[in-house]
């Protein structure tokens, strides 16, 4: 099963520290919920693991991630990753795509990214899939978003990354139901 996204978000830093942050995979796991580098192999290629839970189901990942394209005049990488479940019962891998923006002194960052997953997490369906990943992607831009106000010294000394959140079954269905209601029936629905 595969999913896609295109997201975008804006970080309070400039371009040229937003990518040099998005280069640095050491800094870049820390704002991933679940993720853990392991081991760098050279400066494009990388080991890690992922937890992943969602509802009564975890799923943990090893996995090999690469930069397969990084344009500084652009400011555009590319990046892909497989893992297999450490269970022996399935797989994931990814693609992904950011450009970034520079407005004023901020900057925009555009995400394409899709995933394919196989096993025990596929049978949650498509739709369970995205609102995972939708969830995921917030944690990740608010903890990038909070690691590049740290480094700036803009952020209040009691902000913090966030820890990996387990992903609840119950209120992702709640939002997966609303989601399709309202495609049905409108936007009036709540």
């Amino acid at each position: 099963m595969e999913v896609s996204s295109n997201k975008t978000f804006k970080v309070s830093a400039d371009i040229d520290s937003v990518w040099a942050v998005l280069n640095d995979p050491e800094q870049v796991v820390v704002c991933v919920p679940g993720a853990q580098l392991t081991e760098t192999l050279d400066e494009d290629h990388f080991k890690g693991k992922v937890t992943l839970k969602i509802g009564p189901v975890t799923a943990k990942f090893n996995g090999k991630v690469e930069f397969t394209q990084r344009d500084s005049t652009k400011h555009e990488l590319r990046m892909e990753g497989t893992g297999t479940d450490t269970s022996g019962k399935g797989g994931a891998s990814m693609k992904l795509s950011l450009s970034l923006k520079g407005i004023e002194e901020s900057t925009e960052v555009t995400s394409i990214m899709s995933i394919s997953i196989t096993g025990r997490i596929a049978q949650f369906g498509s739709r369970m899939i995205e609102a995972v990943n939708n969830k995921l992607f917030d944690q990740f831009t608010q903890n990038f978003s909070t690691l590049m106000a740290n480094q700036n010294g803009e952020a209040d000394a009691n902000t913090n990354l966030l820890e990996a959140e387990p992903v609840k079954a119950a209120s992702l269905v709640g939002s997966v139901v609303v989601s399709e209601l309202k495609k049905k029936f409108g936007k009036k629905v709540e």
